[in-house]
């Protein structure tokens, strides 16, 4: 028993991406990395027009690492209340909520 408790201990301990979206300032969003672990090759699984420009390619963001973006929401197309995003050793997707635009 002393494995299995060593092994839900290492399990516990085992260093974790945790993404999240934050509102930086009008229309500029962070992707922030608020886990202990590597975010290797973060992409978005879905297209949408709010978003300026593209994603980037092989997006990385090591424990505490922040990524800016743009995006704004227009009548035709509103700023998604979810993004779905995937990352190496993540292959189903993980849906993180967007939070509302401060102010």
């Amino acid at each position: 028993m002393d494995s299995d408790r060593r092994a839900a201990e290492e399990e516990a301990n085992r260093p974790r991406v945790v993404l999240g979206f934050e509102h930086a300032n009008k229309a500029r969003w962070q992707l922030v990395n608020n886990g202990t672990a590597t975010a290797m090759n973060v992409r978005i699984t879905e297209t949408f027009g709010a978003m300026h420009g593209t994603w980037p390619e092989g997006l990385s963001l090591a424990p505490g690492e922040v990524y800016d973006f743009m995006m704004s929401g227009s009548m035709q197309e509103a700023v998604p209340s979810v993004i779905r995003v995937v990352w190496d050793g993540q292959e189903e997707p993980v849906p993180l909520r967007v939070p509302p635009r401060a102010g």
